[in-house]
Order: structure tokens, then C-alpha cells, then sequence
């Protein structure tokens, strides 16, 4: 089995992780990733194994991965409070190990690498992101907790729990995920920050181009109302109140 895409190296794994724990060998999630960062050269017979996961002062980025004498060291820096959010950098990292350490001998990765959209580096980023988020958050365990016809942020973050994530994570993976149309969007201080669609979304026009602009919250929506930032259920508003609806397809408003 190739391990040459995102998606081949992660469900390569799944499928192992899958059989180990329905022997009973331990708890199928949240996946124990900086374990198996070292023992993956022993399963796969790799002559450079993760020599070391280690937690130190990284001073300029957030997570990398180093080659050191016959081998490699994943590092992540020791500021990360959020056990989800370290589980992810080091998914990240052994991504980058599985998929693009005969490219390059080190890996310094932080959020600012993702600007440089189109770039190779920006490439081999988006990559690792998406093995990261496939090993953590397999589809078919994802959409065996995920109810398509009510979703909200409460169920998200219950899947966010079990798979041992941030609540964003979890976000963006059902988004990349569903057959439903739907827009995933940060605000800050009353204004988008970044917005992802799902497929379907795209298609029907839903989508909001950030770089390089400013888009507004628009009054009425429940991402705008301060008194009720933290509803998880969410709440039903018309579709105009963030598109122009033409002809049966939304259009943005900004």
C-alpha cells in the first residue's frame, strides 16, 4: 500500500489502528499519535525511525520535525496548553515524516506558513494538514457519530472530545466531510476572519473570498449577536440574512 498522498498514508494507518484496537490492544481514540511516531519504523521497516516527541522552547514556530544522525526528532513547543491542539501539531509532523522527509532534512511549521498560498511550502503544509486531520478524524468513525439532519456545535464538540481535538478541527473536518452545503467561518471583532465551504456550498456559490478583503457580520446573523456568542445549539435564520438568493443559488452579500 502507497503512502504517497495524505489520504493513502492516513488510511494506511486507520486500517492498522482499526485491528489493533478491536484485539483489544488499547483505546482506538483519541489516537496516541507520539507512540506511534515511534514505532512507525519498526511496523514499516524504515531505516530512519522518529528517534524522539519531545515538548521544548521553540522560540519562532510552533511544531517541526529535525534530522538527527540516522533518524528524526518531532518537537512542538512546550506553550501549547491544549492537549488537542498538541495532538495535531505532532499529526502534522508525522505527516511531513511519512510523506516528505526525502525532500527535505527539517520542517519549521506554524499558522503564518499557511499565507503563502501556492507556494511549495504552503503545498507540503496543506498536506500535512489533511493527513493530520484524516489520521485524527477518520471519515467513517467521524459520520458514525455525526447526524446530518440536525448539526451544531455541541454535537461537533462531542465528536471534538472523542477524538481528542480542538473544537475547529473537528469543524473543518465535518465540513470537508459533508454532503450538505455549509460554510464554516471565524469571526473576530465583528468581521470574518476566514470562512471554508463544503463542496457542495461551493458549487451552489456559497463562499466568502477573505485575502485581501473585509467582510462584515451581517446584522441578524447569530455569529453577530454578542449576547449569545456562546450557543452552541445555534438558531434558524433566513439564508438572505448572509446571501442574495438568484435564482435558487446564494450570491454573497460581501
Amino acid at each position: 500500500m502507497s503512502m504517497d498522498t495524505p489520504a493513502k498514508a492516513a488510511t494506511r494507518l486507520s486500517h492498522l489502528l482499526d485491528f489493533a484496537s478491536q484485539a483489544g490492544h488499547f483505546q482506538r481514540f483519541p489516537v496516541n499519535v507520539e507512540q506511534l511516531a515511534l514505532d512507525i519504523a519498526g511496523q514499516f521497516r524504515f531505516k530512519d525511525p522518529v528517534l524522539t516527541v519531545q515538548a521544548v522552547d521553540l522560540k519562532t514556530f510552533e511544531a517541526g520535525l529535525f534530522r538527527v544522525d540516522d533518524g528524526w526528532a518531532l518537537l512542538y513547543s512546550e506553550r501549547i496548553r491544549s492537549t488537542g491542539r498538541v495532538r495535531f501539531s505532532q499529526a502534522h509532523e508525522l505527516g511531513h515524516y511519512l510523506l516528505h522527509r526525502e525532500k527535505q532534512e527539517s520542517f519549521e511549521c506554524s499558522e503564518k506558513d499557511m499565507v503563502a498560498w501556492g507556494s511549495p511550502e504552503q503545498q507540503i503544509e496543506a498536506q500535512a494538514d489533511e493527513f493530520a486531520s484524516s489520521l485524527l478524524m477518520p471519515l467513517n468513525h467521524l459520520r458514525q457519530r455525526i447526524d446530518e439532519t440536525r448539526v451544531d456545535f455541541r454535537m461537533i464538540g462531542e465528536c471534538a472530545d472523542v477524538f481528542g481535538v480542538s473544537l475547529t478541527a473537528a469543524a473543518l473536518r465535518w465540513v470537508s466531510a459533508t454532503l450538505e452545503s455549509a460554510v464554516l467561518i471565524l469571526s473576530r471583532d465583528g468581521f470574518v476572519d476566514w470562512a471554508v465551504s463544503s463542496d457542495r456550498a461551493r458549487k451552489n456559490g456559497a463562499f466568502f473570498r477573505t485575502r485581501g478583503r473585509v467582510n462584515e457580520l451581517p446584522a441578524g446573523s447569530l455569529a453577530a449577536d454578542s449576547c449569545r456568542v456562546t450557543e452552541k445549539a445555534g438558531c434558524t435564520v433566513g439564508a438572505r440574512t448572509w446571501f442574495v438568493i438568484v435564482r435558487s443559488k446564494p450570491l454573497l452579500t460581501a
